[in-house]
């Protein structure tokens, strides 16, 4: 009884050891998979551009700038794959309390300065609540006009007496569908030119409160509208199709960007278990002008009853600012009965 009791216990014993080692392996394996993906971030320079058959908006890339007085910043940010391009940002110059504004943020996309006739989401002229009137781009200093604010409410407050009748006081939207590089970094420069501002004034008070101020931006983002300028896209006819029957399947590329594309590689995903057919990889014997369309087929045969589902097929490419960009189609789901 004695001997079967302790090996009884002995069995219980190492169950216990082994569940509690199981459970160890599972947590350390957990860390290590939430340690390796914290690493990834959305302005991660390596990640995939946003793909093309998304119906959800290309993901802006948001950032938050801050430009001290008298320097210049420059960050990289990522156009959407669209006919329309706005370089937004919210913006005010720092300051403990509301002090009216002045002109003194410049602000470039890849060297070229980014002028009046490119504001897009409010008057360029605006009044104050006490009736002064006056322009958000002063083309003598070419700068943009910032408020002096401890937040990005205090001009919008209609109970304030000198608060900004018309549109947001702190939001600026511009126009860059013409000069970014869609699909591909662009370099965007802020400068503060509080020095500039400064050197006009003699007081030491006014010149002081310049050097305090300065410009913060939260956030500034490259936003798409329209049609997307490259597309791929992937399509199976039939979708339903019975044991030993094919369907085609059809990738279709097509260039709108104003410039042809080059060097264009395309490669399909594997086909899963259960359909047989060769899929299409390989590069474009020349450039795909502006306008044109590039289509290929292939068949695939159903071997077994199923619901499948064709992955994505992807292009990488060089548009005429010799920028690579890769994008991807959405998949196809395929019926076999």
């Amino acid at each position: 009884m004695n001997g079967f009791n302790f090996l009884h216990y002995r069995k219980i014993f190492m169950k216990r050891v082994l569940y509690t080692s199981l459970i160890a392996l599972m947590l350390v394996s957990a860390v290590f998979i939430a340690g390796c993906a914290g690493d990834r971030r959305i302005d991660d320079p390596t990640r995939t551009l946003p793909t093309t058959q998304s119906t959800l908006p290309p993901v802006p890339m948001n950032k938050a700038v801050n430009v001290p007085y008298g320097e210049e910043v420059k960050i990289s940010l990522d156009a959407p794959t669209t006919s329309e391009v706005y370089l937004s940002m919210t913006a005010r110059a720092d300051s403990k309390d509301l002090g009216g504004g002045r002109s003194f943020m410049r602000v470039r996309v890849n060297g070229k300065a980014i002028a009046g006739e490119r504001l897009v989401n409010k008057n360029l002229n605006f009044t104050y609540g006490d009736g002064f009137r006056t322009s958000y781009y002063s083309t003598n200093m070419s700068a943009w006009y910032l408020f002096f604010s401890p937040d990005f409410v205090g001009y919008d407050d209609s109970t304030l007496k000198d608060h900004i009748l018309e549109g947001n006081a702190y939001i600026y939207k511009f126009d860059v569908s013409n000069i970014v590089n869609k699909g591909a970094p662009n370099e965007i420069a802020l400068e503060n030119i509080g020095d500039e501002v400064a050197a006009q004034y003699s007081d030491p008070k006014d010149i002081e409160f310049y050097k305090s101020a300065t410009i913060i931006i939260n956030p500034i983002q490259l936003e798409g509208k329209g049609a997307n300028v490259v597309q791929i896209t992937k399509e199976a006819t039939p979708t339903r199709i019975i044991v030993g029957k094919t369907s085609n399947v059809t990738l279709t590329l097509k260039n709108n960007l104003p410039g042809s594309i080059t060097d264009v590689e395309i490669t399909d995903a594997n086909l899963p278990p259960g359909l047989i057919g060769k899929i299409i990889v390989g590069k474009l014997d020349k450039p795909l002008q502006t306008g044109q369309i590039y289509s290929v087929t292939y068949e695939v045969t159903a071997d077994k009853v199923g619901t499948y589902t064709l992955g994505a097929a992807t292009t990488t490419f060089a548009d005429s600012t010799g920028n690579y960009q890769k994008l991807s189609s959405g998949t196809v789901t395929l019926t076999v009965i």
